[in-house]
């Protein structure tokens, strides 16, 4: 999304060495695994999109929040909530933003997070015909696609038991900047990170604009820059899984909710297929968006969440 920044990283392996006699204790006894449904993640996206754009500081935005929490509560034994505000000088007023944390395995100190933006922009600025700018983008791929890998997720770790704590977080106020506001974009994962305190993950992994039909998934400059043994280990096990989708290479390096993690330290990866045509226009809608590539991402985050042999390495 916009730009880049350069932050070292180098603790990650120690702390993944480290952190064995835990994995150990956590892997005892065979989970019941439950399977990732990709048709049921999309049809969360279009859950989402029915109720219309999620633009912050209107009623959709807030009844959505409403529907994300409450169905998060049916999976995870705690959901957290946090609401704050941020004046968007674009819209002229101060809007109500609000974070929501679904913890698996709260009892535990070694954890990894999980997240996605649900908001969707308030403005298709991308669109060739500027008279349509103003206008707020309904977030097919752009926001729901994300939040739907996260909520399937979240009933799969009901039913498979995590191999460590696991933290999957929906942020809000990820695209409410500009050019001339950069300052807009990532409100809620920055205002995570704020709020971390003593609890930090191993590391972060990001899942953003990951439905488009036919998505392939490349290294993101930052984190491979930054975290790269953790891309290793994301796109590592799509391998192993056999899933085609996860390609190596830096094709992007974007600016977006992973940002504050690595800024704070901690690693971080960003998968994202940026870049596509319907990316901030009025057709980034269900009809660019697939069951196929939302299953493909979703597998590979529950392998990492449900297995955790990567602890040991």
């Amino acid at each position: 999304m916009r730009g880049g920044c350069s932050v070292p990283v180098g603790r990650v392996p120690v702390l993944l060495a480290a952190l064995l006699p835990v994995v150990t204790l956590a892997s005892c006894g065979p989970p019941a695994h439950a399977a990732f449904d990709g048709k049921r993640a999309y049809d969360w996206i279009l859950r989402q999109c029915a109720i219309g754009p999620r633009v912050p500081g209107t009623a959709p935005h807030d009844s959505c929040f409403a529907i994300l929490v409450g169905t998060l509560r049916e999976y995870a034994p705690v959901v957290e909530t946090d609401t704050f505000s941020y004046d968007v000088p674009e819209l002229g007023r101060e809007v109500r933003l609000m974070n929501a944390v679904a913890r698996f395995r709260p009892e535990e100190t070694t954890r990894i997070v999980i997240g996605a933006h649900w908001d969707t922009r308030p403005w298709a600025d991308q669109e060739k015909d500027s008279t349509l700018h103003r206008k707020p983008i309904l977030g097919g791929n752009d926001g729901a696609s994300g939040v739907a890998v996260l909520l399937e997720l979240a009933r799969c770790l009901k039913q498979t038991r995590p191999a460590l704590g696991v933290d999957l977080v929906l942020f809000d106020g990820e695209d409410l900047g500009t050019e001339k506001n950069p300052s807009g974009f990532f409100r809620g994962s920055q205002r995570y990170v704020e709020r971390l305190g003593e609890r930090r993950p191993i590391f972060f992994i990001l899942v953003d604009m990951v439905g488009r039909k036919g998505a392939s998934f490349y290294w993101e400059g930052n984190s491979h820059e930054q975290s790269p043994n953790i891309v290793d280990l994301v796109w590592n096990e799509a391998s192993s899984m056999g899933i085609r989708s996860f390609l190596p290479g830096v094709k992007y390096s974007v600016y977006d909710d992973h940002i504050p993690f690595l800024n704070a330290g901690i690693p971080a990866v960003d998968v994202i297929e940026f870049g596509y045509p319907e990316w901030h226009t009025l057709r980034d809608t269900p009809a660019i968006c697939s069951p196929t590539p939302l299953e493909e991402v979703g597998r590979v985050l529950l392998s990492l969440s449900t297995r955790a042999s990567y602890l040991s390495r």
